[in-house]
């Protein structure tokens, strides 16, 4: 378990080595209720992992664009830079996320953000939304929180959904 073994990508399902911390302590669950006699599996990764350089918080989860498109995936990618907080909020601060979606099911598949707070429950909602098939279509229509002094009324995620769906072929 840990940093010693590959784990199974979620999403191109190939071998990946995962070295995170997370992923070293679900990995050592599994071992030990099967040590134990239990039974126990573990699904894969993607990845999740966020971090912060100075003022700068930065996240990921599932595969970069360029991932995607290494493994084969053709997609489609949407982006969009917001505020974290109701523009007339003071202490807002900017945020760009960047989802990258399969173009044929418009399942999500990765996504990007970087900004001055609130990455990583962003990014955990996302790993939650590629474990869980999620589409744009879906996505751009999240019933998101608002109150000013956390949340603007669009949400960055739904933003980014939206310009994807406009950059996807119509259904």
């Amino acid at each position: 378990a840990g940093d010693c073994v590959e784990s199974v990508h979620l999403v191109s399902k190939q071998p990946t080595l995962c070295q995170l911390g997370t992923v070293a302590v679900r990995q050592g669950r599994v071992a030990g209720v099967n040590a134990a006699g239990g039974y126990a599996t573990f699904p894969g990764v993607l990845g999740s992992t966020v971090s912060k350089i100075f003022d700068v918080e930065v996240g990921f989860t599932g595969l970069t664009e360029w991932q995607a498109r290494r493994a084969g995936f053709d997609v489609v990618v949407g982006s969009a830079s917001w505020r974290t907080r109701a523009e007339y909020y003071p202490g807002g601060k900017d945020i760009r996320v960047k989802l990258v979606f399969e173009r044929e099911s418009m399942k999500l598949i990765g996504a990007q953000i970087v900004g001055g707070e609130g990455v990583a429950p962003r990014v955990d909602a996302l790993s939650l939304a590629i474990q869980a098939g999620m589409t744009a279509y879906e996505l751009s229509k999240a019933d998101t929180s608002y109150t000013p002094p956390l949340a603007d009324v669009w949400s960055p995620i739904t933003l980014a959904a939206e310009a994807a769906l406009r950059r996807a072929p119509l259904r």
